[in-house]
């Protein structure tokens, strides 16, 4: 009589541990949201880029005397900063199915739907650039759950 001896519950044990981590929101859904904050912080407040690319717009003479005055320059892109406050307060936010971009302050997030009513531009989505970041991250978060 022949015996076959097998690893099949460490196998299985070891695919379990794996597509555990991959429902963990804190392995998968938590990271993406924090490594998407500078690069939307970045296409906002300094390339002053609405989600879709484009230039949100151009300040008012009358305001560009304000910005000298708050050190935030000349340039007349609009960057949604004058005391830097809104760019400080973007925060990764718990939501019902994982988690999110947002603002702590209710203040700020109000703040960019008047600048993008204003301007009639969707400024605080993600672009096509952070969308492709997202998803090659996430991939990589995969490849490491399961490799």
């Amino acid at each position: 009589m022949a015996t076959i001896t097998t690893n099949i519950n460490q196998v299985i044990s070891n695919l379990k541990t794996k597509f555990e981590l991959l429902e963990n929101k804190e392995y998968l859904l938590r990271p993406l949201a924090i490594e998407t904050i500078p690069l939307m912080k970045e296409r906002i407040h300094i390339d002053g880029q609405a989600s879709d690319g484009s230039q949100i717009g151009s300040y008012a003479n009358s305001y560009m005397a304000a910005r000298e005055k708050a050190g935030r320059g000349e340039s007349r892109k609009i960057i949604v900063a004058l005391t830097s406050q809104l760019e400080q307060d973007w925060s990764v936010q718990p939501t019902s199915t994982g988690y999110g971009i947002g603002f702590n302050n209710v203040l700020n997030a109000k703040k960019m739907r008047w600048v993008e009513e204003q301007k009639g531009k969707i400024i605080a989505n993600l672009s096509a650039a952070e969308k492709k970041y997202i998803s090659e991250r996430l991939q990589e978060l995969v490849n490491g759950a399961i490799g």
